[in-house]
């Protein structure tokens, strides 16, 4: 997960990146998907982040036999890219991006425990 910068100024709307690298033979969900399944997402917090949006490429359909169903998946890389826009009271000094990835790793044959795994990533907010 990349921010555009690693400087910005309360209010401004900056670009982000989030790339993934799924081994072979695994992939991981997209949406929409039924609630048996957790799909991929990046969830910032907002300590610094007033909003959000990271789209996705749409995922490809894979049906799974043994399951009867076709699900939406991603595999091999992955980018999604998007905007935040940061808090407009936020006073200059040293902040962290903090938030979240949720996702689920399956095979055709196992999937194993949907995690969420925390991010952190420095920015500096410089004066107006």
């Amino acid at each position: 997960i990349r921010p555009s910068v690693t400087q910005a100024a309360p209010g401004q709307k900056i670009a982000v990146t989030a790339d993934f690298t799924i081994a072979p033979e695994w992939h991981i969900y997209g949406k929409p998907i039924s609630t048996d399944y957790v799909p991929t997402s990046v969830t910032f917090d907002n300590a610094v982040v007033a909003q959000q949006s990271l789209d996705f490429p749409k995922p490809q359909m894979m049906t799974f036999a043994a399951l009867g169903q076709t699900l939406p998946v991603y595999k091999g890389n992955v980018h999604a890219g998007g905007n935040l826009l940061l808090r407009p009271d936020l006073k200059p000094g040293e902040y962290q991006l903090t938030g979240k990835v949720d996702f689920q790793e399956c095979s055709e044959s196992m999937c194993k425990i949907p995690q969420s795994l925390p991010f952190a990533i420095p920015l500096t907010i410089a004066a107006r």
